[in-house]
């Protein structure tokens, strides 16, 4: 990144910050977008909330992103609060506005995990939600809920104080119609907007009497700490029996990717999810708010795999390129020298299909081939650990599959020259793309076609054009 006299600094405030991934997300979408601004964390301590936010914006400080303990004592420093931050009571993004002489805040929890559940295709419409527990996100996701029309919000928390307060804030809110505007809030209408609606939408509950809740088919949020690393194994209620009316979980911890809360959801024939997805598009809200820009979707997505590999730090080698690159050969040798596993997606393949990748092509037909090599890397993205994996020479051509193999691991592009290449494949009876005459030629098309999509595809280029294989090795290995 180029940094200049115009780049704009953005960043985060709160205490702790030295774990936050928000450095990732806002200076990866800044790289991604073309824009020049940097993110930083900045501890701050209570007592110099005030002073931090004056000077931010004496400094000319694009926005910032505000976490533990100061959501709600920022308030009081603001030029002006969204309608939505002011009703959950909690803001976490600070927008700088020269014409009101400071920040302006919001809160982009409640519009990231609504993104997540419409990505995801959960509907809360007319449904019975039940939030677990009462801390600084369960106000945001009660909100949500409201907003997207779910008919009954329970709220347990361990002891009902918390949860009471949340509920009589946001009933005082859905009877003075102030979410009445919403499209998606169908109970409320003119006839009845004001108006006490036919029962109070969020109901207190404490945790000793979860099994109150007699509705089937729940959503369930898991809005606590509980499960969250290294206490994996924890859960707010281990009763199967609550387990078995849950259709649809979601647990705002991210680490580890599968809660305890999640393994039983599933166990009992739910579905369930963590919240990493929420994270990354809180992110990219505030970033769209401080930069007035919209980020495209396809840029979402390689932020998404990024965060994953950052949080969840796969310890797999994925090798990509053009087929006599080298991956089998090398990438069997560098699996030993470095006492790990390999898997060879061709012939994982041939296993599953009791075929050749030849024979397949001829059976099935490329297209076919190609679509049970995405369904392969779905397989193996969650079996794999410190494996070297060697892939098909077209594997990184479908997008869908090159973001399943930076998800994987460390993905490194063995590019060789077109002539070696050729060298190394021209007696190779067993490559079905290769059949006819001119195979140079071919050979050249393809690598122009090819070299760009490996490029987009790896992390790092490694030269590949040695046929010794130390040398090789020692390419490959000063790289990771």
């Amino acid at each position: 990144m180029d940094i200049n006299g115009s780049t704009r600094t953005i960043g985060l405030i709160g205490n702790p910050v030295e774990h936050t991934l928000s450095p990732v997300i806002h200076n990866g979408l800044s790289e991604a977008m073309g824009i020049s601004s940097v993110y930083v964390p900045w501890k701050v301590e209570a007592d110099g909330l005030e002073d931090a936010i004056h000077g931010a914006y004496e400094l000319n400080i694009l926005g910032m992103n505000v976490t533990v303990p100061h959501k709600n004592a920022v308030m009081e420093y603001l030029a002006d609060i969204d309608d939505a931050a002011r009703n959950i009571g909690s803001v976490n993004t600070l927008v700088r506005d020269d014409g009101k002489h400071g920040y302006i805040g919001y809160n982009t929890d409640m519009p990231g995990l609504r993104r997540q559940i419409h990505e995801d295709g959960i509907s809360l419409s007319g449904k019975t939600v039940v939030i677990l527990g009462a801390g600084g996100a369960s106000k945001a996701v009660v909100y949500m809920c409201l907003i997207e029309g779910a008919g009954k919000i329970y709220l347990v928390n361990r002891t009902i104080g918390k949860a009471g307060k949340i509920a009589e804030d946001m009933n005082r809110l859905v009877k003075s119609g102030a979410l009445s505007q919403s499209e998606q809030y169908p109970f409320l209408n003119e006839t009845n907007k004001g108006v006490y609606t036919e029962y109070d939408r969020v109901v207190p509950i404490s945790l000793s009497e979860y099994n109150k809740i007699s509705e089937n088919d729940l959503i369930v949020f898991q809005a606590t700490s509980i499960g969250l690393f290294p206490n994996v194994n924890d859960v707010v209620i281990d009763d199967p029996s609550f387990y078995e009316k849950i259709d649809t979980g979601i647990d705002l911890i991210y680490n580890p990717a599968e809660t305890m809360f999640m393994k039983l959801v599933k166990a009992h024939g739910g579905i369930a999810y963590n919240a990493l997805k929420m994270l990354l598009y809180q992110g990219v809200i505030a970033y769209e708010l401080w930069h007035n820009v919209k980020v495209p979707d396809e840029i979402v997505e390689d932020m998404y795999v990024e965060l994953k590999r950052q949080v969840y730090k796969k310890d797999n080698i994925v090798l990509i390129g053009f087929m006599g690159s080298g991956k089998t050969t090398f990438g069997k040798e560098l699996a030993k020298v470095r006492h790990m596993d390999f898997v060879d997606t061709d012939e994982f393949i041939e296993a599953r299909a009791g075929m050749s990748i030849a024979e397949i092509f001829a059976v099935k037909g490329e297209d076919e081939f190609r679509r049970i090599e995405t369904e392969t890397l779905k397989e193996l993205r969650n079996q794999l650990s410190n494996t070297v994996l060697s892939t098909g020479g077209g594997m990184p051509l479908r997008r869908e599959n090159a973001l399943l193999l930076k998800d994987i691991g460390k993905v490194l592009y063995l590019n060789a020259a077109t002539q070696v290449i050729y060298d190394r494949v021209k007696d190779d009876t067993g490559r079905p793309l290769l059949q006819g005459t001119n195979p140079y030629d071919k050979i050249c098309t393809m690598m122009k076609e090819r070299r760009p999509l490996y490029e987009r595809a790896c992390d790092i280029i490694v030269d590949a054009n040695s046929n010794d294989l130390d040398e090789a090795l020692y390419n490959i290995q000063k790289v990771i």
